[in-house]
């Protein structure tokens, strides 16, 4: 049964799609570029971890999935991507890697992911993991919301494990001192468990035994648990290393037009040129403008929103939906003007102007 779906990220999408028009280095950019990509995966890829454990647990009347929960228990936050609880009292904190491409783990239990084909390092989600466990129990027992049995309360038995999506490919060590079995992919995982995840008939027998939970309890025991649940959206500033005066969204008005967060833009044309202004963080779909410190942005940002679309754009070419006019910023094209996708950038058709 699932009891808690992945919390929506369209607008994180919108607001790294925003940042990529900004003046920042390629190499900065091309982690942006990575994330929404790993956004867009997370929302729409049939191949990720969260489909293939929906497919297995959906149906079950023992075990309850959460996904996304977000827990905060005094200065500590628990992230999890996956919590899933059994009738007996096992709990699986999984944590998932939507990566497409290679993963791999030294013989000293080092993580890289190869993007490019070149090695990043990332730090261990077996010990972020474990962290997290930490906590959730800590969170548990201090909140009081672990069921009882008999007037005792139950204690659960975590399960550590990691789970990588099957597009990506995972390179583990042959021999070595560091205990890496915790980390599979999704497949692997369902093939490992299934004997003991969900036979219906074994808990049937097991109904007798103190520490196995109703199903109605194991159902409130997961709800307890998603009403304490904390969304918050990532800090890409930091995550990124940004300039936070540039992005920052404090005190950011929002969008007259559509009631979304606005972020400030630069006029590249006319006489306001170089002026800073506030543009709505969902254009080109809304063209809403808000004056920073000069109303002549405002004038002169409405005198070329309404030149663009009296102009129609052609369709595009790879997904036949509407397109805008765009500025080049970078190559031998800088400066020049090109039909693109309005999904960009989830899909980047282009056009130029002279074959429009």
């Amino acid at each position: 049964m699932i009891i808690k779906n992945k919390d929506n990220n369209q607008d994180s999408i919108d607001y790294l799609s925003d940042l990529l028009e900004r003046d920042f280095s390629d190499e900065k950019k091309s982690l942006i570029e990575r994330e929404i990509k790993n956004l867009y995966s997370g929302s729409s890829d049939e191949d990720t971890v969260s489909y293939f454990l929906n497919i297995e647990f959906k149906q079950s009347k023992n075990w309850i999935l959460l996904h996304d929960l977000r827990l905060e228990h005094n200065d500590d936050v628990a992230k999890i991507d996956h919590l899933l609880i059994g009738r007996a009292m096992d709990i699986y904190v999984i944590d998932s890697k939507n990566y497409t491409y290679d993963v791999s783990i030294s013989d000293n239990g080092d993580f890289s992911y190869f993007y490019n084909n070149l090695p990043y390092p990332i730090p261990s989600p077996i010990e972020q993991n474990k962290r997290l466990i930490k906590i959730l129990d800590n969170f548990l027992l201090e909140n009081e919301l672990l069921p009882k049995r008999l007037g005792m309360t139950l204690n659960p038995r975590y399960k550590n494990i990691v789970l990588l999506s099957p597009k990506s490919k995972l390179t583990k060590p042959v021999k070595g001192v560091y205990d890496c079995s915790a980390v599979m992919k999704t497949e692997k995982f369902l093939e490992r468990f299934t004997d003991e995840l969900d036979r219906d008939d074994a808990l049937e027998d097991l109904s007798s035994l103190a520490k196995v939970v109703s199903q109605d309890s194991l159902q409130r025991f997961a709800e307890k648990i998603v009403l304490r649940h904390q969304p918050a959206a990532a800090d890409y500033v930091a995550i990124f290393g940004l300039d936070s005066e540039e992005t920052s969204s404090d005190d950011l008005p929002l969008c007259p037009v559509c009631g979304k967060r606005m972020v400030k833009r630069e006029a590249k044309k006319g006489k306001s040129a170089g002026k800073v202004f506030f543009g709505c963080s969902q254009f080109p779909k809304c063209r809403g403008v808000v004056e920073l410190d000069d109303k002549s942005i405002i004038k002169e940002a409405a005198v070329q929103d309404k030149a663009s679309t009296e102009e129609k754009g052609p369709l595009c070419p790879k997904c036949n939906g509407a397109m805008v006019k765009r500025v080049s910023k970078n190559g031998k094209n800088a400066g020049r003007e090109f039909w693109g996708c309005e999904s960009f950038p989830k899909c980047r058709g282009v056009v130029s102007i002279g074959k429009a």
